[in-house]
């Protein structure tokens, strides 16, 4: 039986707040509480895909502020978020009531570093009320609850990997990635810029993202990378949690960072051979006209598709098949050129996969969400492989 939490407290103030979404179940409450009547949500925080701490840069600043400007703390803070089933409002009792039903789309979404002060504060005997802004999600399920924790914690996420710089964790994959056209094109760390004081194109949390579709020791035949669509936080998180796995990949980065372009460049004509169509009307599929064009920073060309990346990483994490461990690095098994089988029958064969469930889904996020196109994508490298 799935697990039900039911959480009751007094809010200084609540406003849901309109949005043109709201026939799609989509709704949006904020409330002001006193933190010493924040529910207990030491047992829903499974949603949120960074481990909070209570040391370290951002938890001191928030201790700071809550400590020093008691008054300025509702201000200063973002506060936080809370994904839920449903709000109710008691507006003649002053109560917010919030149902919680499923631990992997509901609970605390953003905010935990400031949950984890406020709580060690309370403990410590707390002695003049403080207050805290709360935001509640309601009526989101599994594909929009991800992008919104994604999104929620972009600047969390830049500032991790600027301690993990910092902590000189992407220097053997910087090493490995030496004498490419796209090395000084990567940003590792915040506000990363170039010799022309312009910032660097290519954010260090795709490329892991990229890799992390290569990820032969911890995913299968069956299970497969989706989590490099979902959240580029996890997989920074992944990164972090597994590099021996992540060693592994050095040989051969360049290439598949290459090949991620390569997908990009091909997909539009593979396809268009295959099915007769034309790519351009897939939906979120977009086609430039005159100058504009997308930069395929990897490969130092430019195409005038703008390609979904839910096309893109099912096609390019079914090149997993392909990788055979030699003396502790992946290597391309049997001597196969990943780029040539892409532009072969391989490469048609994706395309033409991609193209079905393009069509039948008709949402390029869906697609790349989707279990069974990846499991479809793979399969058919896996049995190119074998037949080679």
């Amino acid at each position: 039986m799935s697990p039900q939490a039911v959480f009751s407290f007094p809010v200084s103030s609540f406003r849901h707040i309109e949005t043109p979404f709201q026939g799609k179940g989509y709704k949006d409450y904020f409330a002001v509480v006193e933190t010493s009547q924040l529910p207990n949500l030491s047992e829903w925080r499974e949603i949120n895909v960074r481990a909070p701490k209570l040391t370290g840069a951002v938890p001191n600043a928030i201790r700071e502020s809550y400590q020093n400007n008691p008054e300025m703390f509702v201000f200063m803070n973002r506060g936080l978020v809370i994904s839920v089933e449903n709000v109710k409002y008691d507006n003649r009792a002053g109560t917010v009531t919030i149902t919680l039903t499923n631990k992997h789309l509901h609970g605390l979404l953003d905010g935990g570093h400031t949950y984890n002060i406020v709580q060690e504060e309370l403990e410590g005997g707390q002695q003049e009320p403080q207050f805290i802004r709360v935001e509640f999600l309601e009526g989101f399920g599994p594909e929009g609850i991800l992008d919104i924790v994604d999104a929620r914690n972009t600047s969390n996420q830049v500032k991790e990997q600027s301690l993990m710089n910092l902590a000189k964790d992407f220097d053997p994959l910087k090493k490995a990635l030496r004498n490419t056209i796209f090395e000084k094109k990567i940003s590792y760390s915040e506000f990363d810029v170039d010799e022309n004081n312009e910032p660097k194109p290519i954010d260090i949390r795709e490329v892991v993202a990229i890799l992390t579709l290569f990820d032969h020791d911890n995913f299968s035949d069956t299970d497969h990378p989706i989590m490099a669509y979902n959240s580029k936080a996890a997989c920074l998180k992944h990164f972090q949690d597994k590099p021996e796995s992540y060693k592994k990949m050095l040989s051969l980065a360049p290439d598949m960072l290459r090949l991620y372009d390569y997908v990009k460049l091909n997909l539009p004509e593979l396809y268009n051979k295959v099915r007769g169509g034309k790519f351009g009307r897939l939906k979120g599929v977009k086609v430039y006209e005159g100058r504009r064009s997308t930069p395929l920073h990897y490969i130092g060309k430019s195409s005038k598709y703008a390609v979904p990346d839910g096309f893109t990483y099912p096609v390019l994490g079914a090149f997993r098949g392909l990788l055979e461990e030699k003396n502790g690095q992946y290597v391309w098994g049997k001597g196969l050129d990943p780029i040539a089988l892409l532009e072969g029958d391989l490469g048609q064969k994706l395309a033409n996969t991609i193209g079905t469930f393009a069509l039948e889904i008709q949402n390029p996020s869906k697609v790349g969400k989707t279990a069974i196109v990846w499991q479809s994508c793979y399969q058919s490298a896996q049995l190119m492989y074998l037949q080679s």
